[in-house]
């Protein structure tokens, strides 16, 4: 209690999906209302539950304070844990693994989301909203000045965010999905994104910039209106 922040809505008692979704929308409509260029990124991190990585975890809990207690028993849960791989009925020999919590236990997502209590103010350049593995950050333009200019302060804070973003990545053995991760322009007026997002340095990841995303189940689209929701709803 009072470790995770309150930008992380999943697996918590008494935080809704619905209420993360709105508090989400309302800091895109606040920005866009000085007139300023908005840039969201819809994280995907790889095989997120499957990627916790054993004693990265166990070293983060005693450094947020956890009592022993607690934290020898959860070190018993990780250890001697073994796992197979069955392709069309043929299992493999079970070897032992260093990461990933059972997908049907209560457990893994809780360790999950604690394990990653600190992400937020490792992604200082950005406005960040969780839901247990899903991650969006979103920036803006300076204000004050001219729309060039104002793209290119935030083409600058983007390579910013993705430098924090893939330190962070990197620290807590957290691979993200290249494929996945995209990218939303939101504008006063109906314009493109004039830049390229390249995700890291030295390579040649390029974040896709898309017009709509569903965002927790919810198609959001940069004019940021409910019209495509409205029609997927009904259609359905």
């Amino acid at each position: 209690r009072g470790l995770l922040p309150d930008s992380q809505s999943g697996f918590r008692e008494r935080f809704r999906l619905q209420t993360r979704l709105l508090l989400f929308l309302e800091d895109i409509y606040s920005l866009m209302s000085n007139s300023a260029p908005v840039c969201t990124i819809f994280v995907d991190f790889r095989a997120a539950f499957d990627q916790l990585w054993f004693l990265g975890c166990i070293g983060k809990l005693r450094n947020l304070g956890i009592p022993s207690s607690f934290l020898n028993w959860i070190e018993l849960w990780f250890n001697n844990r073994r796992c197979f791989i069955e392709i069309n009925a043929s299992k493999s020999r079970w070897f032992s693994i260093e990461k990933g919590g059972p997908q049907e236990s209560v457990l893994t997502p809780t360790l999950f989301i604690t394990y990653n209590c600190d992400i937020g103010s490792s992604l200082s350049s950005c406005i960040s909203h969780f839901f247990a593995d899903d991650l969006s950050g979103i920036m803006a333009g300076q204000l004050g000045i001219n729309y060039s200019s104002q793209c290119l302060d935030l083409e600058k804070r983007v390579k910013v965010f993705l430098d924090q973003l893939e330190y962070y990545s990197c620290l807590t053995d957290q691979p993200i999905n290249f494929n996945k991760t995209e990218a939303m322009f939101t504008a006063p007026a109906i314009v493109h994104p004039n830049f390229v997002i390249h995700f890291c340095h030295g390579t040649k990841e390029i974040i896709k910039w898309v017009p709509e995303y569903k965002y927790l189940g919810y198609l959001i689209s940069s004019k940021l209106g409910w019209d495509i929701w409205l029609f997927f709803s009904i259609s359905s």
